[in-house]
Order: C-alpha cells, then structure tokens, then sequence
C-alpha cells in the first residue's frame, strides 16, 4: 500500500474506461506528507487505515463497480516537505495532505488552542474530541481552510508531548539556563522558565542533541521507536504538557468538489473513523514509547511532581489569553474559543494544572 513517489500528480483526474454507461470512474488521488510514516502513528495509519478504509466503504455501499480510486502516496518529504503540505494541497500538487497544523500558527490560528493550553490532560481521544467540538461550534473554523482552498476532513492529535534531555530534570529549576527546542507553537511553553528556546524539528532533534547543538527538546515519546531519541538525550522527564491536536488531512477544495457527492460522504466518514482509530492508538503508543526508554543505554525517565507541573505552568505568562486576544483583533472568537475549550475539558474530568481561561 505504501509506495512512496516523487512525481508531481497531474492533478485531479476521472476517466471513464469504455463506451457504456455502465463504465467505472478512474478517479486519481495522490496523498502526501512531509514526514515519515515511521515517525508518526496518525501518518502510519493514513496508508495503513484511511485509504483501504475508503476502499471498503466504497465496496460496502456497492460503489466499487461505478468507481475506483488509484492511490499514490508520497510520503517523508517526497513530493511536499513539512512546512509546504498545506500550500501544496491548495496548489493541486497533491490532492490529500497531512497537514501538520502547528507549522501554520499563522494562516490556521484557531487550530493552535491545545498549545495555547498545555498541562490541560494527557488524554488523547478527549483532546480529538473537544478539538471537534470546536468545529462544530464555531464556523470560523472551517472558514480558515476555505481561506486557502482546502476541506479538512478530519484532524488527529498526539500523546503527551514530554521533555528529552542529555542532563537529568527532576524539578522546575534544572531547565534554567539550558537550551530547548522545540517546534511550532510549542516554543511558548519555554517562555518563562530562564531556558534559551530553539526553534527546530522532529527530524533534527536527534543530531542537534547528540552534537551539543541543544540540551534538551519537547517531542511526543510515541515517536522514540522511529526516531530512537533516547541514544542522543537519554533523560526523559514526563512533565505533561499534555495530549496536543496537531494535525490535518486536508483535501483540496475544487478535487473534492468533482468528487461524486457519494464519494465526498465516504471520505469524511472514513475521515472520522481515523480519527478514532489513530487517536487510540496514538495514546497507547505514548505510553509504550515512553515505558521503551530503559530499554536504551543510559534511558532514564521521571515523573515531574504536580507541585513542579505548577511552577512550571505558573512561571509562564497567559499564553492562552494572549493567544485569545490576537485573535480577537483578528475578528476571530478567540475568547470565547478558549473558554468553551477548557470548559469542555473541565466537563470531561480533566483537570489542568492551569486554567489558561481565568488566570
């Protein structure tokens, strides 16, 4: 399923095979990603789940006879690198995309409320869902993909992202002084503590840390079997910055409105279906990269004590007001997003160690 290729798809195309009205649809539909599947569950299971699961609702509803997908999956940057999936579906270079929605604080501001909101829980599926929610609730949502030619089928979001580090971090203090990378949005969360943030990337975390580059980097542990970051930054510190939404699967808009209204159906169907099939997996995989750290030379973990979380979150200015007032001159609803997110978190048992929304 997975064959990864370089060429530029030509675009959306249907093709009807013979001369009857009974001819199947050849429908063209090339997916793409800047990262690996390896380094990513949600990506894994783009392949591995979204696309044989469209296939099979298409069977299941007597589609298949009328229609067949040919899929061409482009994947680590073959044909879209990281920061240009979301260009890239708008410009047809690649009908489906997995957008990863941290790069774009600026063109997808909404969809930056879970970072806005760290230490709020490490629970996944109830991050995806609240983060749904707030698309239903708010239609300013959608209008931010419509703004660049795009439909989002579906959104995945990952475990808990944790601090890996080539020093020991047992309290609030020891990051002092230190330099810490990071991506995105995520940059805010170094705001405060006296550590030297450094913007970077999953893909540079691990020569950065083992050449002395950075002390330390903020990654989710679900990505340490791919990518092995405990042989370059061996302590790894559970601090819970929590569950965080950071990712798309985008569509182009005028593909998907060729698309048989049939077919649009079935593919956000198949969209939400793996939302919660990733989201699942996603949150075991968390805790089984971050249980896999012993299993390297020198791989330590540490448990950050609540009253550390709380220094550490207290240390930080609002970073969820801020966010909501840039929003707001920006005509959005940022105020009234971040008190129905956290208040949907609330509702579900969270509890965070901040309530980004009142203090």
């Amino acid at each position: 399923m997975r064959c990864t290729t370089t060429s530029i798809a030509a675009g959306f195309a249907i093709a009807l095979i013979g001369s009857t009205a009974l001819a199947q649809q050849q429908i063209n539909l090339t997916v793409a990603a800047g990262q690996p599947t390896r380094a990513m569950k949600p990506l894994a299971m783009v392949s591995d789940f979204f696309i044989p699961e469209v296939n099979k609702r298409m069977k299941a509803a007597g589609l298949d006879s009328k229609y067949k997908i040919n899929w061409k999956e482009a994947y680590a940057g073959s044909l879209l690198k990281p920061t240009f999936v979301l260009k890239g579906v708008q410009d047809g270079i690649a009908d489906i995309g997995f957008e990863p929605t941290i790069f774009h604080p600026d063109k997808l501001p909404l969809e930056q409320i879970s970072f806005m909101t760290p230490f709020a829980t490490s629970d996944v599926v109830l991050i995806g869902k609240t983060i749904d929610k707030m698309h239903a609730m708010f239609p300013e949502y959608r209008a931010q993909y419509d703004k660049f030619g795009v439909v989002r089928l579906a959104g995945s979001s990952y475990d808990s992202y944790e601090l890996f580090s080539t020093f020991p971090v047992q309290k609030f203090a020891d990051v002092k002084g230190k330099k810490i990378a990071t991506a995105g949005a995520a940059l805010q969360w170094i705001r405060g503590t006296g550590a030297t943030p450094v913007s970077s990337n999953m893909t540079q975390y691990y020569n950065n840390a083992k050449t002395g580059v950075i002390d330390g980097f903020i990654i989710f542990p679900s990505a340490i079997p791919g990518m092995k970051y405990p042989e370059a930054a061996p302590h790894v510190t559970k601090v819970g910055f929590g569950a965080q939404y950071a990712a798309a699967l985008i569509v182009n808009k005028g593909v998907y409105a060729k698309l048989p209204l049939e077919l649009q159906r079935i593919l956000r169907e198949a969209g939400e279906a793996w939302t919660a099939a990733a989201d699942k997996v996603q949150f075991a995989a968390g805790n089984d990269g971050y249980a896999s750290v012993a299993k390297f030379s020198g791989g330590k973990t540490f448990d950050l004590p609540r009253g550390e979380q709380v220094l550490w979150a207290s240390a930080m200015p609002n970073i969820g007001k801020e966010w909501a007032d840039r929003a707001d001159k920006e005509g959005l609803p940022g105020t009234k997003v971040l008190a129905a997110y956290m208040e949907e978190l609330r509702k579900a048992g969270a509890k965070p160690v901040r309530d980004w929304d009142k203090k």
